[in-house]
């Protein structure tokens, strides 16, 4: 019987067991009441002679991790909530450098002068708005006590009208609308040839491209929903395979977005980077042949990360530390990569490690089918890394939220 959905958008994050005793029941137990509602967790200070892990810079600043984009996503208020106060985040952020930049200019323009008073005020507003969307302000919380999402829902709307405010005061040069955001969707897990279709290759990319069109178009909806009408979603689609940009929206003028993979990241730089979900061992591929990770961890991860971090499925497994996750159901095919055509061959690939060195992802949870799997493969884990391993299995109506400055990971549910 499944315990009660937490009221409104207040969420109880339960304290995971300390360090010393994680070890057998690494995996999460949905037995307990509270990893149904929420589920926080405070991995603890990695060790300097561990080999084979990453160090802290590797936890994405903000990241949201699911099965399902509509139950786990659009029917989530709480995950909607997490969602929208990692993407203000960002543009506060993006702002903060934006003015100081000017400031300097202003410097430059007019030595004798100094700075511009106008923008020293602006800067000091800006810098005000992102302290109160810091880690340490709502994330890094006590043991057993709760993490407000209202709260956090309610300071995200003050900040986006605040920015609003000032970037359309202190807007530069650029084409670009007065306040956007950057969606880059990355459907590549969806376009894995299936060897066993009857229908042609050139057929399969067809229809994966217009179905990947549609949950794009469904992302940008969500997205424009979340932000209000003061902001203009700019969107493209980049397949890690070929490293090109195609289906641009939300403006007509090209110059608004990047000409391919390599520019969005290096000067495009998206606000919001969503991995879809299909054949997690076809996107992994793609990332290692395209040397993607370097990309996507500036993005993510450290100081002068600048994007919020969406897995759905393959894409929440590449995210954690492991990706043989996904050779646990056998429902992708590996057989699509040459050289690793195997579930065999995939044993200990490594991900991104957006939550710490040992915590990894199952999508797609269901208490009867993967309860038994999930506990026995994580004991495998368990032998093969040290007891510090844990596996956050996701229904799809879960979501599991990172906040890396506080090394914080919390799940939260929506309608069931």
């Amino acid at each position: 019987m499944r315990p009660a959905a937490a009221p409104a958008l207040l969420v109880a994050a339960v304290v995971a067991a300390a360090h010393s005793s994680r070890g057998a029941s690494a995996w999460i137990s949905r037995d307990a009441p509270s990893s149904r509602v929420s589920f926080q967790h405070q991995l603890p200070p990695l060790s300097a002679s561990s080999d084979n892990v990453a160090d802290t810079s590797s936890w994405a600043k903000r990241a949201l991790l699911i099965s399902s984009f509509s139950d786990g996503v659009v029917n989530s208020p709480p995950a909607k909530a997490f969602l929208k106060f990692s993407i203000a985040t960002t543009f506060a952020t993006e702002q903060s450098l934006r003015v100081e930049e000017m400031v300097r200019e202003s410097v430059l323009f007019s030595p004798c002068a100094g700075p511009s008073i106008d923008l020293l005020n602006s800067l000091e507003d800006v810098d005000a708005a992102a302290a109160s969307l810091s880690s340490s302000s709502i994330l890094e919380a006590e043991p057993d006590t709760p993490i407000d999402l209202l709260e956090m829902e309610r300071r995200a709307n003050d900040v986006l009208c605040q920015l609003s405010n000032h970037i359309s005061s202190d807007k530069d040069t650029s084409n670009e609308p007065t306040n956007c955001c950057r969606i880059l969707y990355i459907p590549t897990a969806m376009y894995a040839l299936n060897p066993e279709s009857k229908n042609t290759p050139g057929k399969q990319r067809q229809r994966a491209r217009a179905d990947g069109k549609k949950r794009r178009n469904l992302v940008v909806k969500t997205i424009e929903d979340l932000l209000g009408d003061h902001v203009t979603v700019l969107a493209c689609t980049l397949d890690f395979d070929d490293g090109s940009i195609k289906q641009p929206v939300g403006s007509d003028d090209d110059s608004l977005f990047p000409k391919d993979g390599k520019e969005a990241f290096s000067s495009w730089k998206p606000h919001l980077i969503y991995v879809e979900g299909g054949n997690t061992f076809w996107l992994q591929h793609c990332i290692e042949k395209g040397d993607w990770t370097d990309d996507l961890l500036a993005a993510c991860t450290g100081n002068d990360a600048y994007a919020v971090y969406v897995g759905k499925s393959a894409g929440a497994i590449v995210a954690g530390s492991r990706v043989d996750t996904a050779t646990w159901k056998g429902w992708d095919n590996p057989a699509v990569v040459p050289g690793k055509e195997t579930y065999g061959d995939w044993n200990g690939c490594r991900g991104m490690s957006f939550m710490g060195p040992n915590a990894s992802i199952f999508p797609h949870y269901d208490d009867e089918s993967w309860e038994v799997v999930v506990q026995e493969k994580t004991k495998q884990m368990i032998e093969e890394d040290g007891d510090d391993v844990t596996v956050y299995s996701l229904h799809e109506w879960e979501a599991c939220c990172i906040g890396g400055e506080a090394r914080e990971v919390f799940v939260v549910s929506g309608d069931q």
